[in-house]
């Protein structure tokens, strides 16, 4: 009985401590990918040499290293480089490192890095393009992001320049 009382004690020791451990890199994993001020819930992602065709729902990130064709309603797009996306989607934030092609509208930040291509209607709230980076078709600034952000920025821009060239003719 002794034997059985000491196994005990030693294992709940080293399991305590073990948990830990492994837990931190599959904390980070799943946050690295994604932005970490925002939880990820439902993610999908389209393997490389993978099809799929259709209507994605209910999925809060999509990441594309394949073939997708669809329509999506979600808060994240990811289309890795090598990844294709045709169709429409319409998202909170996207980051596209390989081909979109379609109906684009990000009411957060569309961000096309050095490798990535967008092709047809493009609607963003921020955008943001990496050199080497390529935009091309309808892209509109959505509404509702371009009043507050756009606004500010032109504003005090034109302001000093009205304002400086009166001072100096009247002086």
């Amino acid at each position: 009985m002794n034997d059985v009382d000491q196994k005990p004690a030693s294992p709940a020791r080293s399991l305590d401590k073990a948990p830990p451990t492994p837990m931190a890199p599959a904390q980070q994993r799943s946050t690295e990918p994604s932005r970490p001020t925002r939880s990820v819930g439902a993610r999908m992602t389209v393997g490389p040499g993978i099809k799929l065709k259709g209507e994605v729902s209910d999925c809060d990130t999509l990441v594309v290293e394949g073939t997708v064709e669809a329509t999506l309603k979600s808060e994240i797009l990811e289309v890795a480089e090598g990844g294709t996306y045709t169709g429409t989607a319409t998202v909170t934030d996207a980051e596209i490192h390989g081909k979109f092609e379609g109906e684009l509208t990000v009411t957060g930040v569309l961000q096309i890095r050095s490798t990535g291509h967008v092709t047809g209607t493009v609607k963003y709230g921020r955008i943001e393009v990496e050199s080497g980076g390529e935009i091309a078709g309808t892209v509109t600034r959505e509404e509702s992001s371009a009043q507050s952000s756009k606004m500010p920025e032109n504003r005090p821009l034109t302001a000093p320049r009205q304002t400086a060239q009166p001072t100096s003719q009247a002086g």
